[in-house]
């Protein structure tokens, strides 16, 4: 495949080449999926999707995936493969619409990326941020990416958590008590500029811990969001400094004594116009369970 120019996929599949994608992108959407489906059909394909050799890719630390079977690709296979690093979800359309239209006869176009000084997790970003903008987790995602080789325990700990469902903001309160942990830091790490907050590791089995603490009795849904986590940072901050080194289990074994009607009655809170928000009535309750557990 020559660069700068557009080519079709099945002149590329006559030649033995595959699609691959890189394992840290944004997981697709179906809605976006189905939205594409809807356009392929209607118009075609407007512009071609971005690629890279899966060799580079490899080369530059990434790991790269099959993209209909998800198997990782290893180095001398690489060769076969082109990396989609924009159009994932036309793609996805494109080969949905194969399999389940049969008047469906459209062709998918690509072509390389025209900047090859860039990095390719550069690239990407870049890429990504222009046409459908990046959420803080894309950032994670994309910095771990970047970083396959580096002993970095908070920024695993984060990508996990992002996985799960965090947003990177709740992510970073749990694990550093703190929302340092931005879209800036993850940008640099994808430049391989590694701030030293991602490199403390201070409050991160504090933060596990007490996750894992508070799934006794709150739902995902209350731990995800900024409430619970806010109220307990709010108690570490207001502790003295003697009473600091035993906060974790203090706190551990509150999240676990709490009954499951006083968890019914947060999950439940809602707030009220022109009274309390829901955030307070939820701190009221934390609060006054607290001083209940402190006797």
């Amino acid at each position: 495949m020559k660069k700068l120019i557009v080519v079709t996929l099945s002149s590329l599949v006559n030649e033995g080449k595959k699609i691959a994608r890189l394992s840290g992108n944004r997981d697709l959407n179906e809605k976006i999926v189905k939205a594409k489906m809807k356009s392929l059909e209607q118009y075609g394909q407007l512009i071609p999707a971005i690629v890279v050799d899966a060799t580079d890719a490899i080369n530059q630390g990434m790991e790269v995936i099959d993209f209909t079977t998800g198997d990782v690709i290893e180095k001398e296979e690489a060769v076969n493969y082109l990396v989609l690093l924009e159009g994932n979800h036309r793609y996805e359309a494109h080969c949905e619409l194969l399999n389940k239209n049969e008047n469906y006869t459209g062709e998918f176009y690509i072509m390389y990326a025209l900047n090859v000084e860039v990095t390719i997790a550069k690239m990407l970003s870049e890429i990504n941020i222009a046409t459908n903008p990046w959420k803080g987790g894309d950032f994670v995602k994309g910095a771990k990416m970047n970083n396959l080789q580096k002993e970095l325990p908070l920024l695993d700990a984060i990508n996990d958590l992002v996985n799960e469902g965090y947003n990177l903001s709740v992510a970073s309160k749990w694990l550093t008590f703190t929302a340092n942990i931005d879209k800036k830091v993850m940008n640099c790490a994808m430049d391989n500029i590694i701030l030293p907050q991602l490199e403390n590791t201070v409050g991160l089995e504090r933060g596990q811990r007490l996750i894992e603490a508070a799934k006794e009795h709150f739902t995902e849904k209350n731990i995800k969001s900024r409430y619970l986590v806010d109220w307990i940072i709010s108690k570490y901050d207001t502790t003295g400094d003697d009473g600091k080194p035993d906060f974790t289990d203090k706190m551990e074994r509150f999240l676990r004594s709490i009954s499951k009607e006083d968890v019914d009655y947060i999950k439940k809170a809602k707030g009220k116009t022109g009274g309390d928000t829901k955030e307070n009535i939820i701190n009221q309750k934390l609060t006054e369970l607290w001083g209940d557990f402190e006797g």
